[in-house]
């Protein structure tokens, strides 16, 4: 019975202590704010080191902005200055993220990872035995790939749904049978935001 009444007795306490509290004030309702998601195509200029060789690359990306901030997507390049001994085209999943830094500029990174082709020539001498000839043959070798290419990235914003990417990257090949490293090579791009 003890037990009980000093039982009571503190939940009373407790009561008038409330009591003589002031409330806390409340901040307010709850308010949710949707978070803004856009479709957004970027036609894109890259230049890229291959093989010892600079080449330029047409592409595209394609995704979904979430927040001016997240973009999941897909892209795809290949060289415009192509022939049959220097030729690429890799493309794969775009992930990326962007933080503010200013009212206009977004810098952060993104990454690019997925399958390609590609094509080198490669020169070979020849000697004849006979005629003591010595002469240079070139052959093609085709090559697929894997390849991750981590990239940072400035996003100047022009209007609502125009802005400027700039990138720099580094794409690393694997899993290639006869080019190895000739595949590897840092990448530089511009392209063209249009969202919606």
């Amino acid at each position: 019975m003890r037990l009980i009444l000093l039982g009571l007795a503190v939940l009373g306490l407790t009561s008038v202590a409330q009591a003589q509290t002031p409330g806390i004030p409340s901040s307010g309702p709850l308010v949710l704010e949707p978070i803004e998601t856009h479709f957004v195509v970027a036609p894109e200029y890259k230049i890229t080191d291959l093989d010892g060789r600079t080449g330029q690359m047409a592409g595209v990306s394609a995704g979904v902005l979430t927040d001016e901030s997240l973009y999941i997507g897909g892209a795809v390049y290949s060289l415009t200055n192509r022939s049959d001994d220097f030729r690429m085209t890799y493309g794969g999943l775009l992930v990326g993220w962007t933080v503010p830094f200013g009212s206009h500029l977004r810098i952060g990174g993104r990454g690019l990872v997925g399958l390609g082709s590609a094509a080198l020539g490669d020169d070979v001498t020849v000697h004849d035995r006979r005629s003591l000839a010595v002469r240079t043959v070139q052959f093609v070798q085709h090559d697929d790939f894997v390849f991750v290419e981590p990239q940072g990235q400035a996003h100047i914003g022009i209007n609502n749904h125009l802005g400027l990417d700039v990138s720099a990257g580094y794409r690393f090949a694997g899993l290639e049978e006869g080019l190895h490293d000739r595949l590897d090579g840092a990448t530089g791009a511009i392209a063209m935001q249009i969202g919606w």
